[in-house]
């Protein structure tokens, strides 16, 4: 009778996994805990804000027009963020309140994770996406087939920044994340070496290509009244620290070059606020919109990337696809994206001389600065989000299939046994 109801039972769970298995879509758990998809634009340098958001925005969209059924989990900054804002049948974002309901600088958030993965049922999905390390932490605890995103290593944070306690914390849990997760997806062909993780496969992030393609760059600079008789020069990004804008500022104080550099990006009640007072020559224009910034990015001549490390660095690729010829620091995805002498000028991080001397190089010679902004336009303009999730898409569907296989192969050897 044991023997029978068990064999029953069994039947009956290949029934379910069966139906489950090939009659509903994929049920993905996208976890981004402190960057939301729905942040608005202009939000998108301020208070950490930036590239995160806008990957996991624009990988959730997409992937659930291809059929998945994405929920992503983020943390509830307001007494606003609450419940779940259903976007689509098969896209929703789902704010967790965990710890305060208001910003958090990301670090002190940790105490919270706790809390914030108990409010998961891992049992309503088959696969977790997650996001930078914080999120990659609740993804180990959710028990489920694993896809992870760094987005930034705190291997190359500590390069530049003082190791603190919870950096110690970071750089184990990264550990764990590249040695336990099911696969690693690495956004920089040079990240494996920094992780030497288990399972990887490496998926360049896209851009909007559709905010792109129709500019045009005289047009834009009549649009934004730009003075085409100097070198247009622009910075986007935070304005934190490891952006290395003190030394850009510095760099363009020091020329003779006539120029002019707009800085984009949330400025106030940040440590760069000081340069606004010690450069006043300079536009601080604030954060602006994403449509309103390719405008920005397609009238200016150099797109200046300063950073002293940079994960991947979207707004490269950006300025890039906008035909902007490119001076950047050679750390991570900057120094992967641009060559030296071909689509850019690349200089040391930290050093405002050597930043100097690329502008005045470029500067000095408008045909190869227009023909690396045109090369750049058409390189990066093949560079879509569309592309970019499909790989993603099929990623998912091989470790999904993986998981029911491993099944399957259990009930194989179970079943025949049982007569």
């Amino acid at each position: 009778m044991t023997r029978w109801l068990f064999a029953h039972f069994a039947v009956i769970f290949v029934l379910v996994f069966l139906h489950v298995g090939y009659h509903r879509p994929i049920q993905l758990a996208i976890i981004s805990a402190h960057g939301n998809p729905l942040s608005h634009p202009a939000e998108l340098s301020k208070c950490g804000k930036g590239g995160q958001n806008v990957y996991v925005r624009e990988v959730g969209t997409h992937l659930s027009k291809m059929g998945f059924n994405v929920t992503v989990f983020t943390r509830s900054e307001s007494e606003g963020d609450t419940g779940t804002v259903i976007l689509s049948p098969t896209f929703r974002v789902t704010y967790v309140v965990a710890g305060p309901q208001q910003h958090l600088f990301r670090d002190l958030f940790y105490q919270y994770l706790e809390e914030f993965t108990s409010q998961i049922d891992p049992g309503e999905f088959d696969v977790v996406f997650s996001n930078y390390w914080l999120s990659g932490y609740v993804g180990l605890k959710l028990g489920l087939p694993q896809i992870h995103v760094h987005h930034s290593l705190g291997v190359q944070k500590f390069e530049w920044e003082p190791l603190t306690e919870i950096g110690k914390i970071r750089l184990a849990v990264e550990r764990e994340i590249n040695l336990k997760a099911t696969c690693i997806v690495h956004q920089l062909k040079n990240e494996q070496e920094l992780t030497n993780a288990t399972r990887a496969i490496y998926i360049k992030p896209g851009i909007e290509v559709d905010k792109f393609e129709h500019l045009n760059k005289e047009k834009s600079k009549k649009k934004l009244k730009f003075d085409e008789n100097v070198t247009n020069v622009l910075y986007v990004g935070r304005f934190a620290p490891q952006k290395g804008i003190k030394f850009a500022v510095e760099a363009l104080h020091k020329s003779a070059v006539p120029h002019t550099f707009r800085l984009i990006g949330a400025y106030e009640n940040t440590s760069s606020e000081y340069l606004l007072r010690e450069f006043p020559q300079f536009e601080y224009l604030g954060p602006k919109p994403r449509s309103e910034l390719a405008e920005y990015m397609s009238a200016s001549d150099i797109l200046l990337v300063p950073s002293l490390y940079e994960p991947f660095g979207l707004v490269v690729l950006e300025g890039m696809a906008a035909g902007c010829s490119m001076i950047v620091s050679a750390v991570g995805g900057p120094d992967e994206l641009v060559e030296d002498g071909v689509n850019g000028l690349k200089v040391p991080p930290g050093d405002a001389d050597a930043i100097r001397e690329a502008f005045e190089k470029l500067a000095g010679n408008r045909t190869l600065m227009s023909e690396m902004g045109r090369r750049n336009r058409r390189t990066a303009l093949g560079n879509s989000w569309k592309k970019t999730v499909e790989n993603l898409g099929d990623l998912i569907v091989r470790i999904t299939q993986q998981k029911n296989t491993v099944i399957h192969r259990l009930l194989d050897h179970v079943i025949p046994n049982l007569n």
